[in-house]
């Protein structure tokens, strides 16, 4: 049996549940624990219908004195059915990090990288290494590769001077899609405004259970025009309890959690975030190996629908 069957089985799910507790005898349970491997989910990207797989990996918090780890993880996510990595020209060490993971792999064409741009021409004395144009080019360098698969500009910065650039390079294909990013619910309705005047494929923007705003002001124009939507902080962020997913260790997952395949507070808030019906996928930032794994299970098996995401939000908020 592969290594992914083994990881995905509903019997090694189920397994995980009863070591926390939180599965119950039925019917329903035996049935799921047939020794078969759960479904990989995946989602379209509407402005082309590729698929990806509805979970990534955010890496703001990559070095390259861990590049040996990271290496590892990114071919174990890939081995899971990962292939989304987001990064950006701001996050230091980042780019290289993946840079340097693929090229040792020897997998640049097998996963789908994403980063992001920040500032503007006019902005490069001001913002330094991190400014503008010449970030793209920094970006190629570091990550070793002659075209990105998505590359946003950063917290809207100077949205309007760069988005024409971004075109200009999709059209010369040294990317393949472009959009825009925030983490910052003050942003979403700006956010909103440029995917109505942009032909943005990609937004990403901040959204988990504890703060479900971007379902009002973004994913209604996602939806509307058609644009692909990642989510980051799925767990939580400085204006969302302080990573709420630290504090789940006096709540009880629900006993039901199980027929989603969710065996842990961060695949059942995954599984919440990834489910809507505007989100194509969520990237949260990691570099441990088993919190890299506990994450992808949650792109496997079924997606809550609206019923069950209810009574997901009753769970939580009780």
């Amino acid at each position: 049996m592969s290594h992914f069957k083994d990881f995905f089985s509903r019997r090694e799910v189920l397994k995980a549940g009863l070591s926390t507790g939180i599965v119950s005898w039925s019917m329903s349970d035996l049935a799921f624990a047939e020794d078969k491997p759960l479904p990989l989910i995946k989602k379209k990207i509407p402005s082309t219908g590729e698929e990806l797989t509805c979970v990534g990996i955010g890496t703001n918090s990559f070095t390259l004195a861990d590049a040996p780890n990271i290496q590892a993880v990114l071919k174990r996510m890939h081995e899971l059915g990962g292939t989304f990595i987001d990064s950006a020209s701001a996050y230091k060490e980042s780019e290289a990090t993946i840079g340097t993971a693929m090229t040792n792999l020897g997998m640049r064409n097998q996963f789908f990288i994403s980063s992001k741009i920040s500032g503007g021409e006019k902005d490069e004395k001001k913002m330094g290494d991190l400014g503008g144009v010449k970030s793209f080019d920094r970006s190629l360098e570091r990550l070793k590769t002659d075209h990105l698969d998505l590359l946003m500009v950063h917290n809207m910065l100077n949205a309007d001077g760069l988005i024409p650039k971004l075109l200009e390079w999709k059209q010369a294909k040294k990317i393949r899609y472009l959009g825009m990013t925030t983490a910052e619910n003050s942003d979403h309705a700006q956010l909103a405004a440029y995917m109505k005047k942009y032909p943005l494929d990609f937004v990403e923007v901040n959204y988990s259970i504890a703060n479900r705003e971007a379902e009002d002001i973004v994913f209604p124009v996602a939806l509307d025009k058609g644009i692909a939507v990642a989510i980051n902080v799925p767990f939580g962020g400085k204006h969302e309890e302080n990573l709420f997913l630290n504090n789940t260790g006096n709540r009880v997952l629900p006993t039901w959690a199980a027929d989603i395949g969710c065996a842990s507070w961060s695949e059942f808030l995954l599984k919440f975030a990834i489910s809507h019906p505007a989100v194509t996928l969520a990237v949260p930032g990691t570099t441990k190996m088993a919190h890299m794994e506990s994450n992808i299970k949650a792109a496997h098996g079924v997606l809550p629908d609206g019923a069950t995401r209810q009574r997901m939000l009753a769970a939580w908020n009780t």
